[in-house]
């Protein structure tokens, strides 16, 4: 459902034609040894088309290479309707990625993914076929494109060797917190049978957005993704969602319910009046005595 919706948003799709871009892998290098935890960046090269949106499926040698783990930190897509998911035992890789007002470049970081080495050996990796990119012209037209797989070649450790991790300097280094952003309360017969939700978004421009978690009211955090179904539907908690990063750096959004503002502008309303009368008793009586004395 997240993904039609997704792609609504983009554009209405009317498959067409369009000059082809090209998919390929960046890594450090081709020969990695055997234990070490190292980058393989998704790239896009795309001068000819302004492309928006990218449905994709990457495929790796899963007896010598396993995905530890995966990062948006500096990618040109800021949307992504459904966090990256990948299968280790399968050897696969799944995200969907738009950008709004589209991208057009002769580079651009798409995903990091970062792998580890586990056997010796040749070991590929590559852009499915069945991927598809489309073009930012409101009419989502499908995109022909052409992709570099990555070859590697794992060697052997040496006796006494230490292990290589070009992941943690991203880690260590992050000290920033995923960018701001705001809670929108919604509600549509199409999602969640009609009952209220939140919906929140936002990025992390060192190591990427690794989870959410919201709470409400006096009730714990726990982890979900936009759009959340409210347990509360007559929106009198408090709504607080927290955005985690990679490196544990955190950013905390409040929204408080309605009735909350109501009850403050009641109460700064009958504030007004109830100093206006006691302003006006006491001029009465000024009046009153000076009646008197003179």
């Amino acid at each position: 459902m997240k993904r039609v919706l997704f792609f609504l948003f983009i554009s209405f799709f009317l498959p067409s034609t369009a000059m082809a871009s090209d998919f390929y892998f960046d890594s450090v290098s081709s020969e990695v040894t055997k234990g070490d935890v190292f980058i393989v960046k998704l790239k896009i090269s795309t001068t000819d088309n302004a492309i928006n949106a990218v449905d994709g499926s990457i495929s790796f040698d899963k007896e010598k290479l396993e995905i530890k783990e995966t990062s948006a930190g500096g990618s040109i897509f800021s949307l992504w309707p459904d966090p990256v998911s990948f299968f280790n035992d399968k050897g696969v890789l799944n995200f969907v990625g738009g950008v709004a007002g589209g991208f057009q470049s002769a580079e651009g970081e798409i995903l990091k993914i970062i792998f580890l080495a586990k056997e010796e050996g040749k070991a590929g990796i590559n852009l499915n076929t069945s991927s598809l990119l489309f073009l930012n012209d409101g009419k989502g037209t499908i995109v022909p494109y052409e992709t570099k797989p990555l070859d590697l070649l794992i060697l052997k450790r040496a006796e006494g060797s230490e292990l290589k991790d070009e992941w943690q300097p991203f880690l260590t280094e992050d000290k920033t917190p995923p960018e701001s952003f705001e809670i929108v309360i919604g509600s549509s017969p199409s999602v969640f049978g009609g009952n209220k939700f939140i919906s929140f978004f936002t990025t992390d421009k060192e190591t990427g957005v690794d989870y959410f978690e919201i709470k409400e009211g006096d009730g714990p955090f726990v982890k979900g993704n936009s759009p959340y179904e409210l347990k509360d539907q007559s929106l009198r908690s408090k709504i607080e969602v927290k955005a985690v990063d990679k490196a544990d750096n955190e950013r905390v959004v409040v929204l408080k319910p309605a009735g909350v503002k109501n009850i403050y502008q009641k109460l700064l309303f009958w504030g007004i009046i109830i100093l206006a009368l006691v302003f006006l008793c006491l001029g009465g009586k000024l009046v009153w005595r000076r009646k008197i004395h003179y």
